[in-house]
């Protein structure tokens, strides 16, 4: 009698959080206290399986069918993106390639508190050598950051955001709060703006593009990250965007309503496609736990925009540098 009515509690309880949670990831579109959950959205597709799991084994009846469509509401949000990445790296620009200018670059977060930051040092800079976008440049990672700059012939750099590159920079600067603010009427989110920096660079061919490190900050718990999002769009709309190469530390995660209004502020083709980088090993060998037996990263909150001049030929995550965050790598190459 008691182990039926520990087994009822139990099934209950799952049923319920199950349905529980997918409700409030189908409000993600009203608040970003619910648009947050969906930022950990692969975390939810492991557990929601296995709790059904634990389900059908329950002699109610109606348990397993609840927590069957509770289950398959949670995963719902997340299958474009999978559906996305099994498609492939199919050139995204309409015309087909006709030279042979591919640049490969990385992005990488180097972790203000990284325990081990000169490792990224000799790691990065054989993984990108053409550019190599950094973010929380800074901190613990101030001297490594610096000593990668000396490894690269030019460099721009904003607040905590950096660009490194073999190619010629012909301008640069940070990324500004619009100019066309009334101050007498302006609220803070008129002039937030994340760490970002921008350089307009010579290719092989003679032609420019323009690349933009960011790093945008956490959604929650305020509308941080959307007023730093919105100022983002309306600074890089004032550039060309043709062959625009945006990277970063974007603390936005598919199939986030976070992600989906950055790409359209940014206007720009989002080439990381269900590719996680968050969290890495750093994060647990600084919090003293060791090095995980397997790549501990479920989220993927870096990413790579491109302008339609340019086609995907590889992306991917790079090894472990000590940050908590994987380096995300990819070669591009320029369409006609």
């Amino acid at each position: 009698m008691r182990r039926s009515h520990t087994e009822t509690i139990l099934v209950s309880g799952l049923v319920t959080g199950l349905a529980g949670l997918a409700l409030v990831l189908a409000l993600a579109p009203l608040g970003r206290t619910f648009d947050a959950l969906r930022q950990i959205w692969p975390v939810w597709a492991i557990a929601a399986p296995l709790a059904t799991l634990v389900v059908l084994r329950s002699r109610h009846r109606w348990a397993p069918i609840i927590a069957a469509l509770a289950t398959l509401a949670i995963l719902a949000p997340g299958i474009g993106e999978t559906v996305r990445s099994w498609r492939g790296l199919a050139p995204v620009a309409g015309a087909e390639p006709t030279g042979p200018i591919e640049i490969s670059i990385a992005t990488h977060n180097m972790w203000g508190r990284s325990a081990s930051p000169e490792a990224a040092v000799e790691i990065l800079p054989p993984l990108a050598p053409d550019v190599l976008a950094l973010q929380e440049a800074s901190a613990s990672a101030r001297y490594a950051s610096e000593a990668l700059v000396r490894r690269y012939s030019y460099s721009a750099r904003c607040r905590s955001t950096r660009l490194l590159t073999r190619f010629e920079i012909l301008d640069s600067g940070c990324i500004a709060p619009p100019e066309n603010i009334d101050w007498q009427t302006a609220i803070p989110c008129d002039w937030e703006v994340p760490p970002a920096v921008w350089a307009r660079v010579r290719l092989p061919d003679g032609t420019e593009t323009t690349l933009v490190s960011v790093h945008l900050t956490w959604p929650f718990p305020g509308p941080t990250q959307s007023c730093q999002r919105a100022n983002l769009g309306r600074a890089l709309a004032l550039l060309p965007q043709e062959r625009m190469i945006v990277m970063g530390d974007f603390n936005a995660a598919a199939p986030s309503y976070a992600l989906k209004r950055l790409e359209r502020d940014l206007g720009l083709e989002r080439r990381s496609i269900a590719i996680a980088t968050f969290p890495a090993e750093g994060r647990f060998q600084a919090a003293g736990w060791g090095t995980p037996p397997l790549p501990p990263m479920l989220v993927g909150i870096d990413h790579i925009f491109a302008g339609e001049d340019w086609a995907t030929v590889s992306i991917g995550t790079g090894p472990n540098t000590g940050s908590d965050h994987r380096p995300l790598i990819a070669t591009l190459r320029l369409a006609d």
